[in-house]
């Protein structure tokens, strides 16, 4: 696979020991992180009991992931992520929920990563992640595709930097198809803001738990 590239040359997600050392730096973070997953755990769904299927947009090396198939025990997950390294980490780190997991390698910041990604899901969502494409169009685009993975009655949930502007991004996905979307900070500093968005069917827009029928994807997503 092409080496990813950073705009601003932060990260380097191609070298194994970059993405090791920046691993160990997040663990430090643990209890901070445990709060923030928490609370999007329970925006997601009152019943920990739920078996719902969720796609994590740049998982890096699961820990979203591996708190939600751990709080919602029946639950499944697809990790994406543009990093081999980070891959090959995750599928070690999260090997306790082995055959609840699996890992897709492709670079969201590219058209048509979507297409590499299987199936729809009750839920997508994504920390810290997406704002490292830097460029407004390709973050503007993520959400686009990101429409065509969402189940209805899904949500798609999204906990980052608001740059561009939380209003701008607000807009990108209800033009992406979205409805009802939110936002919030999880009572953090507005640095970094979670956005909720919802995927209704045209005949059931006023409630998420009316029993609905899949709509179709858009024809250029059709796989």
């Amino acid at each position: 696979m092409a080496k990813i590239v950073d705009l601003w040359d932060h990260h380097d997600w191609s070298s194994k020991k970059y993405v090791s050392d920046w691993a160990e730096r997040q663990d430090e973070r643990e209890v901070e992180r445990e709060k923030i997953f928490r609370s999007i755990a329970k925006i997601l769904s009152d019943d920990s009991r739920a078996a719902i299927d969720v796609l994590d947009l740049g998982a890096g090396y699961g820990a979203l992931a591996q708190f939600l198939l751990n709080y919602f025990p029946n639950a499944k997950a697809v990790c994406q992520d543009g990093s081999t390294e980070m891959a090959k980490l995750g599928r070690k780190r999260m090997q306790p929920f082995k055959g609840r997991f699996k890992y897709v390698v492709c670079d969201f910041s590219k058209p048509g990563w979507s297409r590499k990604i299987k199936g729809s899901f009750d839920a997508v969502v994504s920390s810290i992640a997406i704002h490292n494409v830097r460029a407004p169009e390709i973050i503007q685009s993520i959400y686009a595709e990101t429409f065509s993975l969402v189940k209805t009655g899904g949500c798609f949930l999204n906990f980052d930097r608001m740059t561009p502007s939380q209003k701008v991004q607000l807009t990108w996905l209800k033009q992406a198809g979205f409805v009802e979307v939110k936002s919030g900070t999880l009572g953090l500093t507005r640095k970094r803001t979670w956005t909720l968005s919802r995927l209704f069917p045209m005949a059931a827009a006023a409630s998420v738990s009316k029993p609905c029928r899949r709509s179709k994807r858009p024809k250029r997503w059709r796989r």
